[in-house]
């Protein structure tokens, strides 16, 4: 007689593809950031020893260390390795649906784009920068906008899967369950 009425939208049992958006547009802000960092390692390095040639004591050190191939690269794979560990995480637990991981990736997602823009107009030129940019802005506004849109709301707000896994098992296993009404014996008749 009185049918329970839904206080909300229905629970999201699978990640909706507003995420799956966001989560790419992650993974591709981060290739980009790589490659953008490994143009501007040997710039920088360049810069600094134009800054530090004056400087007794640092000139000395520079001309002591090896400054080749090996340098740059002894200097931005670590920092690659260490860029990786929080963009890991903070992908993967976008799926999962936790707030935190949300927030980063909106806080990173704008953070990326300036730095990539920056970094692209410094390291290859402004003529570049001006093709590259639009990129960029387009990967930074998709991930805004698909951790912003409603579905992707809904999913934070629900914690992905946690509290929504076990209630579909129960919503599956009473779906089984009252597939037939089971009749007493001898009462076949009534059961029509």
């Amino acid at each position: 007689m009185n049918s329970p009425v839904a206080s909300g939208p229905a629970p999201l049992y699978d990640k909706p593809h507003s995420v799956d958006l966001a989560q790419v547009m992650m993974v591709f802000q981060y290739f980009m950031l790589v490659s953008v960092s490994l143009g501007l390692g040997p710039r920088l390095l360049r810069w600094v020893e134009s800054r530090t040639a004056d400087v007794p004591g640092v000139s000395e050190l520079e001309q002591a260390l090896p400054v080749g191939t090996s340098f740059p690269i002894a200097i931005v794979l670590p920092l690659i390795a260490l860029l990786t560990i929080p963009y890991a995480a903070i992908v993967f637990q976008l799926g999962r649906g936790r707030r935190w991981a949300r927030t980063f990736a909106l806080v990173f997602a704008v953070a990326n784009t300036a730095i990539g823009i920056i970094g692209v107009s410094r390291t290859y030129g402004d003529i570049t920068a001006l093709v590259i940019a639009p990129i960029w802005i387009a990967m930074g506004l998709s991930v805004l906008g698909g951790l912003a849109s409603r579905t992707g709301r809904q999913w934070f707000r629900q914690d992905g899967w946690a509290p929504w896994y076990a209630r579909y098992e129960m919503d599956q296993l009473e779906h089984r369950r009252s597939g037939r009404r089971s009749v007493p014996a001898g009462d076949e008749d009534s059961a029509d």
